[in-house]
């Protein structure tokens, strides 16, 4: 399943033909091995739920609703801290519609092991990045109220607009987040101002999983290779990979490339 977004950033000549790719998933700071008591607070409150067939629902904050889908085989009774993972939609797409190809692709059901959450607030519009960001920290205080998340293992996702948010939020605040999962977007486009000295103010070198389409007319793959040297330079543990295709998002990506990546990340 795919969404198709066009985000009026820059319209210059097609990129380059031959796809190239750095790193691998699961890269980085990975710390698999780090004790249990680092997991932080479970959750406060009990908080009923009715999932729909395909085991999504809905909860909402005073800033906004989002979707949830919890982890296969999670005893709410007796929770266990797991990852969680924040997805921030494009533009004209839903939360709830990237919860379905985005955040849980389809191929990742049956075996989903991290907690997922899809933020809504703009259903059908971009995100602005100079206002929205409490409405994703109202969304992830709420679920960690209800939901046992480990606080070393919470990763922000996004697609194109969301991972504009996506990647503002996890430079701005890289202490509170264990990586970014990023699918055709820009570093530069996040609202950071200069990207190098964005860089070298963050909190610790949190890990990025980066995808891009080579024909992505709204986040041209020059300037997102530029991203890519970047934050190479300043020691973030980067993996990236090209795609053919055009901005259009892909189930793919992120089945088999973007959320695997995040198995190991642990902030420190």
């Amino acid at each position: 399943m795919r969404f198709a977004l066009i985000v009026m950033l820059a319209a210059c000549s097609k990129s380059p033909a031959a796809p190239a790719v750095d790193g691998n998933p699961g890269a980085g700071d990975a710390r698999a091995d780090a004790p249990v008591d680092e997991a932080g607070p479970g959750p406060t409150q009990a908080c009923p739920f009715t999932a729909d067939a395909d085991g999504f629902f809905t909860r909402t904050t005073a800033a906004s609703d989002y979707v949830i889908r919890l982890p296969v085989g999670y005893d709410v009774a007796a929770p266990r801290p797991t990852a969680l993972l924040v997805a921030i939609h494009g533009c004209g797409d839903s939360a709830m519609n990237f919860a379905t190809w985005g955040a849980v692709p389809y191929a990742l059901r049956a075996t989903q092991d991290y907690l997922a959450i899809s933020i809504g607030g703009r259903d059908g519009m971009c995100w602005d990045l100079g206002t929205d960001v409490p409405t994703v920290q109202a969304a992830i205080a709420d679920v960690r109220s209800c939901f046992y998340v480990h606080q070393k293992r919470i990763v922000v996702a996004g697609y194109s607009s969301g991972g504009m948010m996506a990647y503002k939020m996890g430079m701005t605040d890289a202490a509170h987040f264990a990586g970014i999962l990023i699918e055709n977007s820009g570093l530069y486009a996040a609202g950071l101002g200069n990207e190098d000295t964005a860089l070298d103010a963050v909190a610790w070198k949190l890990n990025v999983a980066h995808t891009a389409h080579l024909d992505d007319q709204s986040f041209l793959i020059d300037q997102v290779r530029g991203d890519k040297t970047k934050m190479l330079a300043h020691g973030i543990p980067l993996v990236y990979r090209e795609q053919p295709g055009t901005h259009d998002g892909t189930s793919d990506d992120w089945a088999q490339y973007l959320i695997p990546a995040m198995a190991t990340w642990h902030a420190p």
